[in-house]
């Protein structure tokens, strides 16, 4: 009755086995060609990070019996977007080589509002408190693991410029973007100085409402810039 929270992401690839196995089998063949990443997604325990794992070992030793070429060091990682693993992300993190917020999901499963649901829709805000403390939490941990460990963010919020102060200040350094929105994001993190972001950042997270902190977030685009990309026209 609610796919949301039903048979999807990596449930569905450790129900259905053979083709995760095919899907995996795929993806490091196409590392011999180039650079490619593995990413899971809809992570909720580190049990499904670890047998998804134990999948891509025995992916790794199939094409080695096959004779078949593949990246053996490929990187794996998972997507960041229930509120189980971003509470546990210190835990994913020791089991993983990067993580990708999924500020989507993230969102309507913090706020438990299903983002296509018009009578609700209205509810459902990346720039909640809540979310928002995930999130930074995420990154946090992510930053202080090192050793090669990367974070990044995709979904809506990303291509929000009202949002990048407070993620650069966050500590984030990749944003996945749509095409259009790619040059005005990228022209909003080349303009503003680390200090001023975790300055804005800062303040941010001390406000109690999502709408006091979008406000915000807003006003504290520099004019120029805001002017010069037309920003918040509307």
């Amino acid at each position: 009755a609610n796919p949301c929270l039903g048979v999807r992401g990596i449930r569905n690839c450790l129900q259905e086995q053979s083709l995760f196995m095919t899907q995996l089998r795929a993806i490091l063949r196409a590392g011999a060609h180039g650079r490619a990443l593995i990413m899971y997604p809809m992570i909720a325990a580190l049990e499904e990070v670890r047998a998804a794992n134990r999948l891509l070992a025995l992916a790794m030793e199939s094409l080695r019996t096959d004779g078949l070429a593949f990246d053996a060091a490929m990187k794996s990682g998972i997507m960041v977007e229930t509120p189980s693993a971003a509470i546990t992300a210190d835990l994913l993190i020791q089991e993983t080589d990067f993580f990708s917020i999924g500020s989507n999901d993230l969102t309507q499963y913090t706020l438990a509002v299903d983002r296509m649901n018009e009578k609700i829709s209205s509810l459902y805000c990346p720039f909640h408190p809540g979310v928002l403390r995930l999130i930074r939490s995420v990154i946090d941990v992510a930053n202080r693991a090192g050793e090669g460990k990367s974070v990044g963010l995709c979904g809506e919020m990303a291509a929000d410029p009202a949002a990048t102060l407070l993620l650069l200040g966050m500590g984030l350094t990749e944003f996945s973007v749509n095409p259009p929105a790619l040059l005005r994001i990228k022209r909003m993190i080349t303009s503003v100085s680390k200090a001023y972001a975790e300055e804005v950042t800062t303040r941010a997270l001390q406000l109690p409402t999502a709408a006091e902190v979008y406000t915000f977030l807003q006003a504290a685009v520099p004019t120029k810039l805001r002017q010069e990309l037309q920003l918040f026209d509307d």
